[in-house]
């Protein structure tokens, strides 16, 4: 169970921020949905200060031990049961790892090239991904923030180039369709918290002020998706509303001076951000697994995760009736609030009362 540090505080700060620009920048249901800035501005405000509450108990569980990491407590703190959560946190990291992979398989097929081979683009992120993961956290998060540099300076360049094309009439007034656009705005950013059930298990490796790295990740990552939705909003207008993939479409109407159609500069974010997310996913998949399976049998586990999320990823681009559970607001927003916040808060009230009963003792 003994943890090294050996990431720190700046390099899981730029994990779990590149982890939820990708899923941010990809297929983005609120603005597909709606071109009212105002409401998207006020559900990704509500989603900040919800999350700031979903963060307090996995930290509070690394303060307790800071070398237990999730799947550690969920099997020395509840034992049996334990057993069960495990499960739930691999399948969602499964989860993560399958979603980000097919909703990149439907923007390459739907956008990019549909002659493109999805079975050897898919076999080759999960391949270069796996095997990060199996190097350990410590590539990654060096990979990760060289990566994150660049991508931070493409966005500025994009918005930049953005905002000859504003238009102030695009913008609707607050609320214009009442409060159900703005409360399911707020469950889709929530249900996209993959960072937060990540940060459990990658806390024990960082050094560093971990409570300031958490609460500030989760500041500009909102403050990030305001910035972007006051732009492309602006930009796009009412056309936004039949766009699956709006923020690759503002970048290819972008323009300035010489530079034109700037949404190869968005392949080249999504593609290497890709690269970092599925590692991330699958070496937290990983963990769990070798905590419930052991250390014995992390070939077999290796080797089953990549199938699955190879086979998974290619069926949900192909089969409409299971993609539509897959992407399910609703659906996805529990099993975030399972990991993010209701799993760790038993584990956190179990704690307490086994601490009480050796007091009573």
């Amino acid at each position: 169970m003994e943890r090294k540090n050996i990431i720190t505080a700046p390099q899981l700060f730029s994990l779990l921020l590149l982890s939820s620009i990708i899923i941010g920048i990809t297929y983005n249901l609120p603005m597909a949905k709606s071109n009212n800035m105002w409401d998207h501005v006020i559900s990704a405000i509500i989603a900040f200060f919800v999350n700031i509450v979903f963060i307090f108990p996995i930290y509070k569980l690394y303060k307790l031990n800071p070398i237990m990491n999730i799947a550690d407590n969920c099997a020395v703190n509840l034992k049996k049961i334990g057993i069960f959560f495990l499960i739930i946190y691999a399948l969602y990291y499964l989860f993560a790892c399958c979603y980000t992979l097919s909703l990149f398989n439907i923007f390459v097929r739907d956008v990019v090239n549909p002659d493109i081979s999805l079975f050897m683009l898919s076999l080759c992120v999960i391949l270069a991904a796996s095997y990060a993961a199996c190097k350990g956290i410590e590539g990654i998060a060096r990979a990760c923030t060289i990566i994150l540099f660049i991508i931070c300076v493409s966005i500025v360049f994009i918005i930049f180039t953005l905002l000859p094309q504003i238009d102030k009439m695009n913008y609707s007034p607050l609320l214009l369709n009442g409060v159900d656009d703005t409360i399911n705005g707020s469950l889709y950013l929530l249900s996209l918290s993959f960072y937060i059930p990540l940060a459990a298990v990658i806390m024990p490796f960082a050094k560093g002020n971990l409570k300031r790295t958490l609460f500030i990740a989760n500041a500009i990552i909102y403050i990030l998706f305001i910035f972007v939705v006051i732009i492309v909003t602006g930009a796009l207008g009412d056309y936004l509303k039949i766009q699956s993939f709006p923020i690759y479409t503002a970048t290819s109407v972008a323009e300035i001076g010489v530079f034109k159609r700037l949404d190869s500069i968005y392949l080249g974010i999504f593609t290497s951000g890709l690269f970092i997310t599925v590692s991330l996913f699958l070496f937290a998949f990983f963990l769990v697994m070798k905590r419930i399976f052991g250390e014995e049998k992390s070939k077999i586990i290796i080797i089953s995760g990549d199938v699955l999320v190879l086979v998974i990823s290619l069926i949900l681009p192909k089969f409409k009736e299971v993609s539509y559970f897959f992407y399910d607001t609703n659906f996805i927003f529990i099993f975030t609030l399972l990991t993010a916040f209701v799993i760790p808060m038993i584990i956190l009230i179990k704690h307490k009362l086994q601490v009480k009963e050796g007091i009573a003792k």
